[in-house]
């Protein structure tokens, strides 16, 4: 069976080589010198500070409660996707806040601009917005400059949540960590950028950084010295450092690969719909969104014990254990694309023949219709269909 995704880590003599530099000073954690080095090249690449963390939610979190901590203490919630995974909404309510929800563009999947100003007039309550690269994709430019020129002219600062995105450049030349006021990206074994556990925030704002590297070091200052009340530990470790450092020596090859195995897959999709800009996404995995809800059940029963897929996002109003309210609108769009949305397998290192394998499934999806006669009319799958990091 071909596995949804096969993490791949660098191998250990070129991990080894960054480390010794750790083991040389013997710093393993608490901005070593492979955390510097990292940091520098992290900045460097995206050209905004950058503060490497010990995984994408921690660095949400983090960036969050140092958001927050400067903030109108009567603002306390927050506007974001339920088209999203559920660490978004979870890293919220650990900063003691509530999410209010909103629906995405059906063209490009993003946080809907038009529902995210009417919310920002409608509440006075809103202290951030959490908008969200979805599936590692920038949003279009067009769509970012709406988000920031809506949040700007509210006094709210922007958080994206670009966890599968890093290496992903927006069609304007921006690339992902520098767009909102603050950005967030996961290193996440199972993302492109794969170190294990890990991520980073970055942001153009000097003091917006000081405030994070504190709220990753327990909220202590450079003196040692509490300045902010909500602090956690999501310090970047020295081995996971040097790991990101191996990692982005090839990084740039690693995205080549993932881009050409996906064109690849979707030239044999001709009747299904992709998520506008996706040429530009680094392809965690491969979305596609089949015509309705049987088309892709009677897809996946094609592909059981053959290839594993996964579906996404489960809407964060519907899967939550808390009921959170919409703040405009409906989420018709949201519950629409989880209806239709399949995702399909992605790796480093696919062969020729598992593109083709896997370029077949959507070849057989746009003509397969299942007898189903004797069938209920929504098959479901036997295998378990999961959301993961």
């Amino acid at each position: 069976m071909l596995r949804f995704q096969r993490p791949h880590l660098p191998p250990t003599d070129e991990i080894g080589r960054y480390l010794a530099l750790s083991r040389e000073e013997r710093w393993f954690s608490n901005g070593g010198p492979c955390w510097r080095q990292l940091q520098r090249h992290l900045s460097d690449r995206v050209g905004a500070y950058c503060v490497p963390v010990a995984s994408g939610t921690l660095g949400l979190m983090a960036a969050l409660a140092a958001i927050f901590d400067r903030g109108p203490a009567e603002r306390t919630a927050v506007l974001m996707p339920s088209f999203t995974f559920v660490a978004t909404a979870q890293a919220a309510v650990w900063a003691g806040l509530e999410p209010l929800l909103l629906d995405v563009d059906p063209d490009h999947w993003h946080l809907d601009p038009g529902a995210l100003e009417q919310a920002l007039q409608k509440r006075s309550d809103v202290g951030a917005v959490i908008a969200v690269s979805a599936f590692g994709t920038p949003p279009p430019a067009e769509t970012r400059r709406r988000w920031e020129h809506a949040c700007r002219e509210s006094g709210v600062p922007l958080v994206v949540d670009s966890a599968a995105g890093f290496g992903a450049v927006a069609e304007d030349g921006t690339p992902i960590g520098a767009q909102g006021d603050v950005e967030v990206v996961s290193f996440h074994a199972t993302k492109p950028f794969a170190i294990g556990e890990g991520g980073a925030v970055f942001t153009r704002d000097k003091e917006l950084y000081e405030r994070v590297e504190a709220a990753v070091n327990f909220g202590l200052g450079p003196d040692r010295k509490p300045t902010m009340p909500r602090g956690t530990n999501a310090k970047m470790s020295e081995l996971h450092a040097a790991t990101a450092l191996a990692v982005l020596d090839s990084f740039d090859s690693i995205l080549k690969r993932r881009r050409r195995s996906a064109m690849s897959i979707r030239r044999a999709g001709t009747g299904v719909s992709w998520q506008r800009e996706s040429e530009r996404s680094t392809f965690q995995f491969l979305p596609v969104a089949l015509s309705d809800q049987v088309q892709r059940d009677e897809l996946i029963e094609s592909c059981r014990d053959k290839i594993e897929v996964r579906v996404y996002y489960e809407p964060l109003d519907t899967s939550m254990p808390e009921r959170w309210e919409v703040a405009v609108g409906d989420l018709s769009t949201t519950h629409d694309l989880y209806q239709r949305l399949l995702c399909l397998p992605m790796a480093n290192d696919l062969s020729e023949t598992e593109v083709e394998t896997i370029a077949s499934v959507l070849s057989r999806g746009e003509t397969l219709r299942l007898d189903r006669s004797a069938e209920p009319a929504h098959p479901r799958p036997s295998h378990p269909l999961r959301q993961g990091e």
